[in-house]
């Protein structure tokens, strides 16, 4: 990690509409006025922001950040807008440098909230943890009720690691603790979970350049997508992709369980669409495989193809020694897709699944390594 003596006072991080600037005297007057018009708000989760702060709180808090800067923890900055009015504080504290992670923690004014301050601020300083202080993990811990503090962490694409019990002290009791991590972007890492080529196709992880082609596919895919995923809907946003991408390539790592890839055209790497092992049980060595291709490129057969190629990778390379095709009864095309990738029908499953808030039948189909020649 960078020691912070080699970080000037003058470091400015640059976010959309926000700068981001070490703590500085002039700000004290800013800061105490921030923390006085947010008693109802921040001071409901942040017990520095109290019915009795002062003026003098401010400077002794900004004399700790300065001292802090020297010593190298925290790093503490001033949100600001292109004014320079102040919007709200963030820092990165408990720096650990043998395992170089750190936690973050933010606060945003009373009359600054829900504008997309912390989001973008959080974005920011993150960037500055990974590329300026070597970082390798951004822990974010909020009280397991503080909704407004988690939407951020989610916003910013951090990972639910769990609930924490006893984490946090608050308002005189020990509390739960909702803990999202931040890891750093994988464009320049290499790549998590297998690269398979056969034939026409190639499958392959997700990588940030791929969440244009992610939300096209699905907003092209309504009316058959869709139709047998809640999921995909009209409302379904690049912040939703970027969430889902992040999420696969963390299961690939052992956290979470939607060990999605990219079916790609070989030839020139377009997404057309995706396919996944998750709801792992590996006590019994089995799990599931679902899939989806955009509307565009169905019937093709890229679908059948793509499963056999996940399929015969899972049940060669890891323990697994059944994979599960769970398909509305209803719902033909995912079914051919199963037959034809040689997968066994086994029966129809009542109350399988649910499917816009009402239960469905499904269609369970199994595949073992035999299945595969």
């Amino acid at each position: 990690m960078v020691a912070i003596k080699s970080l000037p006072a003058s470091l400015e991080l640059v976010a959309p509409t926000l700068r981001l600037r070490p703590w500085q005297p002039g700000h004290a007057e800013a800061l105490y006025e921030a923390a006085r018009e947010s008693m109802a708000t921040v001071g409901r989760w942040l017990p520095w922001c109290h019915e009795g702060y002062c003026w003098e709180d401010s400077v002794a808090w900004i004399e700790r950040c300065q001292s802090g800067w020297i010593r190298g923890e925290p790093y503490a900055f001033a949100i600001l807008d292109t004014q320079d009015r102040l919007l709200g504080g963030i820092g990165l504290s408990r720096l650990d440098r043998d395992h170089r992670s750190a936690n973050l923690g933010y606060w945003v004014r009373e009359l600054a909230q829900g504008q997309g301050v912390a989001s973008a601020a959080v974005a920011a300083i993150a960037k500055f943890g990974f590329q300026t202080l070597g970082l390798q993990r951004i822990e974010i811990v909020a009280d397991v009720d503080n909704q407004a503090s988690r939407r951020t962490a989610e916003r910013a694409g951090a990972h639910l690691d769990g609930i924490s019990p006893n984490r946090l002290w608050h308002q005189g009791e020990v509390v739960a603790a909702a803990v999202y991590s931040l890891l750093p972007p994988d464009d320049d890492a290499p790549p998590f979970g297998p690269i398979l080529e056969e034939g026409p196709l190639r499958l392959r992880p997700f990588h940030n350049r791929d969440l244009d082609a992610l939300v096209a596919s699905l907003h092209e895919s309504m009316d058959s997508i869709g139709r047998w995923q809640d999921w995909c809907t009209p409302d379904y946003s690049h912040e939703d992709g970027r969430r889902w991408m992040a999420k696969a390539r963390l299961s690939w790592r052992g956290v979470g369980d939607e060990c999605a890839l990219v079916i790609a055209d070989r030839h020139d790497d377009e997404l057309i669409g995706s396919i996944s092992i998750n709801h792992w049980q590996p006590a019994y060595r089995m799990a599931n495989i679902g899939y989806w291709i955009r509307q565009s490129r169905q019937g093709q057969g890229a679908a059948p193809l793509a499963v056999r190629m996940l399929a015969r990778h899972a049940l060669q390379s890891t323990e697994l020694q059944r994979l599960e095709i769970v398909a509305a009864a209803d719902n033909q095309p995912s079914r051919r897709v199963a037959e034809k990738a040689g997968a066994r029908f086994e029966g129809i499953a009542r109350s399988r699944l649910t499917l816009h808030g009402q239960p469905q039948d499904a269609a369970m189909y199994s595949l073992i390594a035999a299945d595969l020649g």
